[in-house]
């Protein structure tokens, strides 16, 4: 396989999938196309790329397999229609700007997305504000969902539609630079439309806070405060979760460099970097038992540094640890309850609870109630 690539790489994943049996199909769509098996491969053997192809073949995921159809099937309805997501944000903009800035299908998470305590739209606020904060007025750019669940779901033909109108809202709007706060739009963005061909920088929002660092520092100061605040509460160890997203392209150290910024202090998990675990749901497939032991995994990491806060730059990472956790919540009072052992209330709805007593949020939200709330 490490020779196979291209048109080949599509052969030969027709052939093998052609010949497999119901069962053994399956493996198909449990691949959590991380990038992990690549990253350690010695013969450099891409088998993410070969499970794109055979998905490709099978015509894409079937619906029972996504745990959030809706949201796919807003995507496919938005491929053929010529208008890209809302983009609603508070923040300034300058519609002459050569900077462009892209919020993703925040607005749709908020409409299809039911997770306590998770504001999606707070995220695109408060990435725009950042940028404000670091003297950037982009301009906001209405393009269509980035198509990278639709892509990992094998429905090539779709994400080639939304790539098409991407590419060309980009070049018509002459931008040089093109901002994104999702990590998976980011990774998208970067590897599949190759804009840095055609003269557009691709840059998540961690790296131009990073280079902006003492921006954010003279912020800090200015705010007069020594530590982090997370929701009106003292923060002091924050841990950072790498998404696959980030990691497949090796931005390891700009979100790092921004939490040490402004962290009280800021502790590393278990595994990282390179070694940094999946939070189970990829391209939007699956939500089960194997998926959720992972996520429980990395929740336990975290507990296990004593973090206050995990912080992540993937939305989608953001959305299954927060489930899981106000599950773990519900789990905890109604068993509480049934052994008489917890008086009604006890577990906050806020978030607390024995089983994770931490805050989970993207980088935006917990950089932006620092630097911005204190105004």
């Amino acid at each position: 396989m490490s020779a196979v690539e291209g048109a080949e790489a599509g052969a030969v994943a027709a052939e093998t999938v052609g010949t497999a049996g119901t069962e053994s199909k399956e493996w198909l769509w449990m691949c959590l196309l991380c990038g992990s098996c690549l990253m350690k491969c010695p013969q450099g053997v891409d088998f993410p790329q070969f499970i794109l192809h055979a998905r490709e073949e099978q015509g894409g995921a079937p619906e029972e397999l996504l745990p959030h159809r809706e949201l796919s099937q807003i995507t496919e309805i938005m491929s053929i229609l010529e208008r890209g997501v809302p983009t609603d944000f508070e923040g300034e903009t300058d519609e002459s700007s050569e900077i462009g800035f892209f919020p993703g299908c925040l607005a749709y998470f908020d409409l299809f997305m039911d997770v306590s305590g998770v504001n999606y739209k707070e995220i695109g606020d408060y990435s725009l504000k950042l940028l404000n904060k670091i003297g950037i007025k982009p301009r906001i750019l209405p393009l269509k969902c980035c198509g990278h669940d639709i892509l990992f779901q094998g429905k090539r033909e779709i994400f080639e539609r939304l790539m098409a109108f991407n590419k060309r809202k980009i070049k018509e709007s002459g931008i040089k630079m093109l901002i994104l706060n999702c990590a998976e739009c980011y990774f998208t963005f970067k590897k599949y439309y190759k804009l840095e061909d055609e003269g557009v920088k691709v840059v998540h929002l961690a790296e131009i806070l990073a280079e902006n660092v003492h921006f954010i520092r003279k912020a800090m100061k200015e705010a007069g405060e020594a530590s982090v605040k997370s929701s009106g509460t003292k923060a002091v160890r924050v841990a950072y979760h790498d998404p696959c997203a980030l990691k497949m392209l090796s931005v390891y150290e700009a979100p790092r460099e921004v939490l040490r910024a402004v962290a009280g202090v800021f502790v590393e998990l278990p595994h990282a970097r390179e070694n940094a675990l999946c939070c189970g749901v990829s391209g939007m497939l699956l939500c089960n038992d194997a998926t959720k032991a992972l996520r429980s995994l990395r929740l336990s990491e975290v507990r296990e540094v004593k973090a206050d806060v995990l912080v992540t730059t993937c939305v989608k990472c953001l959305s299954h640890f927060n489930c899981l956790k106000r599950e773990q919540e519900r789990l905890q009072q109604k068993q509480g309850q049934a052994e008489g052992q917890a008086a009604e209330g006890e577990v906050r709805s806020s978030g607390g609870s024995s089983e994770y007593e931490f805050e989970i949020c993207d980088l935006a939200v917990f950089l932006g109630r620092l630097l911005t709330d204190s105004d």
